[in-house]
């Protein structure tokens, strides 16, 4: 479809409602749950007890919602000031891990600021958490373990704090991100034109389905081995899953959570230059929602049953056909 200039995407509102209504509000959420998470950290390391211990796993599991539906936009800083891999680093290898709980080192925040990537953040926490199966009990915590969990909660929440302000406020020298983004086309250094942020839109909602159905359960499925499932110590992949997907879903609407505000998303772009394509697009995103919740949970334990098998690979091939849809039917008309 050839478009007329008219109809070419410049809809500034598009751009700067991605921002207002939908990265800083679900930075600002994630924010909320990494301090939630830091302070249930500390009481279980002052108080470790059953239930101080399951409060700490349902807080890493609440922080971790947010995070993954951030991740069809994990462009900007995310990217450029490493922020998404000081949180999520993944695949996790808990030799990683273990080797900092061996070592004689003091460990502080400030000494687990200055660990890689895969020794701090969402993996590591989790590891240290639920252990390698999501079986670890309150009596296999070592004072090491402690130690570890005060120290690199804090860092963990700090960087949540730093992504948020990588937008609003700028950090490490750099101005806001929002500014750049929002003024594309009009002093913008990165984003020349309105059409290049709009792209940058949907190449982020094309790189996490494509994440989604080709890594996160392609390569599992294709190795038949839960070991790279990403959120495997806690058996929570399922539910990235479905966050990955709402991701995308809301940076189509270009809201959060979906329908609590009225702004403009690339939704309305493409309705008006093709509604039945709309239609697709909502009718292929319920699809493959409701494909993931039939796989039988968790997936860490289904993956290999011959039974889960159908499921699994209905749903991948549902995610699979989205991605086409972004590939082949928006991302031409936004690039036009």
């Amino acid at each position: 479809m050839f478009l007329p200039p008219s109809e070419r995407f410049s809809d500034r509102q598009i751009i700067t409602d991605f921002v207002d209504q939908l990265i800083v509000p679900n930075y600002e959420l994630l924010t909320q749950r990494s301090g939630e998470l830091e302070a249930a950290v500390a009481m279980f390391v002052s108080d470790p007890t059953a239930e101080t211990l399951e409060t700490a796993r349902q807080a890493w599991l609440t922080a971790r919602q947010p995070w993954e539906q951030s991740e069809a936009f994990a462009f900007g800083p995310a990217a450029s000031l490493g922020l998404d891999a000081e949180l999520d680093d993944w695949p996790v290898n808990e030799v990683d891990v273990i080797s900092v709980l061996e070592s004689q080192d003091a460990l502080t925040p400030e000494y687990i600021d200055s660990l890689q990537t895969s020794q701090k953040g969402f993996h590591a926490i989790g590891f240290l958490l639920f252990g390698i199966d999501n079986d670890k009990p309150l009596e296999a915590f070592t004072a090491r373990d402690l130690e570890y969990l005060g120290a690199i909660a804090p860092v963990f929440d700090q960087t949540a704090n730093d992504l948020l302000s990588s937008w609003t406020e700028g950090v490490q020298g750099f101005p806001p991100f929002r500014d750049e983004f929002v003024m594309a086309g009009e002093g913008s250094e990165l984003y020349l034109t309105p059409q290049a942020a709009g792209e940058e839109i949907v190449q982020g909602i094309i790189g996490i389905l494509d994440e989604l159905g080709n890594v996160k359960i392609g390569e599992a499925v294709d190795a038949q081995n839960p070991f790279l499932l990403e959120s495997r110590f806690a058996h929570s992949s399922l539910q990235d899953f479905q966050d990955n997907l709402q991701s995308a879903e809301n940076a189509y609407l270009g809201d959060f959570p979906p329908g609590s505000t009225d702004g403009r998303g690339l939704s309305d772009f493409i309705t008006a230059i093709d509604p039945a394509l709309d239609a697709q697009i909502r009718e292929q995103l319920e699809a493959s929602r409701i494909a993931i919740a039939a796989i039988p949970g968790p997936i860490e334990e289904t993956l290999c049953d011959s039974g889960a098998q159908v499921e699994i690979t209905a749903a991948q091939e549902s995610i699979l056909e989205l991605l086409d849809i972004f590939q082949q039917q928006v991302l031409p008309l936004v690039q036009q």
